[in-house]
């Protein structure tokens, strides 16, 4: 049995993925226009009973667990993680991000940014080709990024193409064209980082078929039969799937990146408690990192299994509490002192076990644009001087959203709430499904709200949400003064000028503190050794389970 150096004591604590919405891509976060998610869905008691009485230990066949399921298999109508991880079996992004910061070529397998920083020129892998067995071609890419853009497709993921001439303007409007049958030239309204590009723009913006969905006006490309059983150009050929228990795929043995070694892939939907069980059963192969990660109660006893490869893996994904800033009576002095009378040290200690480390704004400490002026500290001292300044009078009791299925964030809120109460500050937990509570929070129904982020290598990650006109504006921010920021990063070219930007951003974090940043989580990952060549220490937030590389050992 293999262990990472960072695997620590294990205790009887439970553990769910932590990145479950908010920044970037969300785990469990539900798509905001409604979309057919039960496109290609199979519902017949007798797909369930086969489902059911399948082995996941069959020979050519790898199962893949996550713990809840995708909301939409619509690229453009999802944000969440969970729709993310089966999106990208089928479907090609133009490149495979890695933590480390870096990327590698996927569909595309040459870029280039012109001396200007304006114009970005992607050269397409000329051997890839979609699953019906037509070529991807340049005119693939122009068309997918017109639907993202488009006004009458008004899709969910839209501000992924924000950074383009044209955006919004209309259909067709935005300035990319196919230079020829391979090389497509994506013109950007101002200079523009190619790497915020590659890791925040392009990170879940999966290519489609121009052949099969050109002729649709872009009004009703949702409504296309395509979608009920979608043809890509990735790795995993979709084949059938039971609405919120599992998803089959047949290897594409025509993968231009490499033939998978497998016959058949399944995803499927396992609660975090049974996620061991399952392992050591045969009934799961892996688990899939960002959204599936074991329990704490069950980490000693997962290390002990010798069939079982166990890896503790740091995450740049972390855990928040929003403030509504709309609210009169919660000004950035009461905001600051909430945020100083939270003992993180106690979450980390006593809730995670180690497995993670206190966050103080989006950034670990090993993150290379952390600055440590966002250190603020556990000062209930210093909290209580603060409201006082503030004329807090202790008469309002707030309303704190904490949504259900993350056992760790919720028994987070018990200590939260404990930690204000010390300081004069009463609230009343409401709990609620997750979808719910993003409900809530968006329309700003409540004063404080638990939510979690997949983060990123890339500094510019979060930034989006403290856009006030964004649907993830979850702190009702109305000053554009930490989104301007923020956004001034995403067009400086070297490390020292984006830093000095970044720390800038972060102070600004500081002192209005729309958020305030709780922990960050390690994943708990492990799969059965049946399974070979799987990079174990990737955080799988970035999109980056290479599973044409996967193998099955004899």
């Amino acid at each position: 049995m293999k262990k990472s150096n960072l695997l620590k004591k294990a205790v009887s604590v439970l553990l769910v993925a932590s990145a479950l919405a908010g920044c970037g891509s969300s785990a469990s976060q539900t798509a905001t226009t409604a979309a057919p998610a039960a496109a290609g869905t199979e519902t017949s008691e007798a797909a369930t009973e086969a489902a059911s009485s399948e082995s996941s230990a069959e020979p050519g066949t790898i199962t893949m667990a996550m713990v809840s399921a995708w909301d939409s298999i619509i690229p453009f109508d999802t944000t969440s993680s969970y729709s993310d991880a089966v999106l990208d079996l089928i479907y090609d992004k133009l490149v495979y991000l890695k933590q480390d910061g870096t990327y590698e070529p996927r569909l595309a397998d040459k870029w280039s940014m012109s001396d200007d920083n304006k114009v970005l020129t992607v050269h397409l892998n000329e051997n890839a080709k979609w699953q019906d067995g037509e070529p991807v071609t340049a005119d693939d890419v122009v068309f997918t990024m017109q639907v993202y853009n488009s006004p009458s497709a008004a899709v969910v993921r839209q501000n992924n193409v924000s950074p383009f001439a044209g955006f919004k303007e209309g259909d067709d409007s935005l300035q990319v064209k196919a230079v020829d049958e391979h090389t497509v030239e994506m013109t950007c309204a101002e200079p523009t980082n190619m790497d915020f590009l590659f890791f925040i723009k392009f990170r879940d913006i999966y290519i489609l078929p121009k052949h099969l969905l050109g002729d649709t006006p872009y009004a009703d490309i949702r409504n296309n039969t395509y979608w009920e059983k979608p043809i890509g150009s990735g790795p995993c050929i979709y084949e059938s799937q039971i609405s919120g228990e599992r998803m089959e795929f047949k290897a594409n043995k025509d993968y231009y990146l490499k033939t998978p070694q497998w016959d058949r892939f399944v995803v499927k939907v396992v609660a975090t408690p049974s996620l061991l069980s399952g392992l050591m059963n045969d009934e799961i192969d892996i688990l899939a990192g960002n959204v599936a990660s074991l329990q704490l109660s069950d980490w000693d006893m997962a290390q002990q299994q010798q069939n079982l490869t166990c890896v503790s893996t740091e995450s740049v994904g972390y855990q928040y509490m929003a403030i509504n800033t709309e609210k009169d009576y919660l000004p950035p002095k009461v905001r600051q002192a909430i945020d100083m009378a939270i003992n993180r040290d106690a979450i980390v200690s006593g809730l995670l076990k180690g497995e993670g480390e206190p966050a103080f704004g989006p950034f670990a400490t090993s993150h290379k644009y952390y600055d440590d002026v966002v250190n603020v500290g556990y000062n209930p001292e210093k909290a209580k001087e603060l409201l006082a300044e503030a004329g807090w009078d202790g008469s309002h009791e707030l309303v704190f959203s904490v949504p259900t299925g993350n056992s760790i964030r919720e028994q987070a809120a018990v200590i939260i709430q404990q930690n204000l109460q010390e300081i004069g500050i009463k609230t009343k937990i409401e709990s609620a499904d997750f979808a719910t509570h993003l409900t809530k929070v968006r329309e700003g129904n409540y004063d404080l709200g638990l939510i979690g982020s997949g983060g990123s290598p890339d500094p510019s990650e979060c930034v989006i949400n403290f856009k006030p006109d964004h649907i993830n504006n979850f702190s009702h921010l109305s000053d554009w003064t930490i989104y301007n920021t923020g956004a001034e990063g995403e067009h400086a070219f070297s490390f020292e000028d984006r830093k000095v930007n970044y720390d800038n951003y972060q102070e600004l974090l500081v002192e209005q503190v729309p958020f305030c940043f709780l922990y960050f989580q390690n994943n708990l990952f492990a799969y059965n050794n049946r399974i070979g060549n799987v990079k174990d220490n990737q955080d799988y937030s970035q999109l980056n389970r290479d599973v044409w590389n996967w193998t099955i050992e004899k």
